[in-house]
């Protein structure tokens, strides 16, 4: 069962703006519209971190997005009397917050909505470690790296053992010199069963000793995914999500 995320304000440090900004305007309005579909909760604040309403996202396109308007006509004109709004929703489990400075009253599809001009970035708050499955052994997946690495003479497979949406564990010997912590591959091609083919870039966190039968040392390189677009993280999220219910129903 999905755990509500709080749709409380955070407060953003320089930190997080290098760390969680998103300034594309294709991932805000990929994120945006994914929650429009999906139907989950979105907070309004105005006027101060204790004033706001919950909501739901209409309809999100690149021009902007359009949020229902509440039964409570004083609040909704609070808001467009506002000068800072404050949006906080979530997108696969991670908080997802902006802030607006314009909004107009419009119908949407002859209802009252607020109309918010899509933003030039959004925060994707990701403070939680996500849900790590294990890959089959029978049909192992690989994370196949390229020759953009001077390192790598062609291209590379290693099998992963290890997947979520925040990183993946690969397999590789224990004489692998290149996978070492700190290092960086930015061409990692990885082909989902039943769902789709990401790339992107992983730095590599930690190595540790696998069990393995004798004479065939391994180790496992913990990868953090670095900087995952919205739709590599829908499909790796939905990936993930598929064989949690495979297993929970084995």
């Amino acid at each position: 069962m999905k755990k509500d995320i709080p749709l409380n304000i955070e407060m953003l440090s320089s930190l997080d703006d290098d760390k969680h900004r998103i300034s594309s305007a294709r991932e805000i309005g990929f994120i945006l519209q994914h929650i429009a579909r999906e139907g989950t909760r979105v907070a309004l604040y105005y006027g101060g971190a204790n004033n706001f309403i919950l909501t739901t996202l209409l309809e999100a396109d690149t021009e902007g997005l359009w949020l229902e308007q509440s039964q409570n006509t004083p609040g909704n004109r609070r808001i467009l009397e506002s000068k800072k709004l404050i949006f906080v929703s979530s997108h696969l489990q991670v908080k997802i917050q902006f802030t607006a400075t314009q909004v107009s009253s419009v119908e949407h599809q002859g209802y009252p909505a607020f109309y918010l001009p899509l933003p030039d970035s959004i925060y994707r708050l990701q403070r939680r470690e996500h849900y790590r499955v294990q890959t089959p052994i029978s049909e192992p997946l690989l994370c196949v790296i390229g020759t953009e690495k001077p390192v790598f003479k062609s291209l590379r497979e290693f099998t992963i053992v290890d997947i979520s949406v925040g990183g993946v564990g690969l397999a590789c010997s224990t004489t692998d010199t290149e996978m070492i912590p700190g290092a960086f591959f930015s061409d990692c091609h990885i082909e989902l069963p039943e769902v789709g083919a990401i790339t992107g870039t992983v730095e590599v966190k930690n190595l540790v000793a696998l069990t393995s039968p004798p004479g065939q040392e391994r180790k496992r390189a913990g990868c953090e995914f670095k900087e995952l677009d919205a739709q590599s993280a829908t499909l790796l999220q939905r990936y993930v999500t598929n064989k949690q219910r495979v297993k929970s129903h084995s």
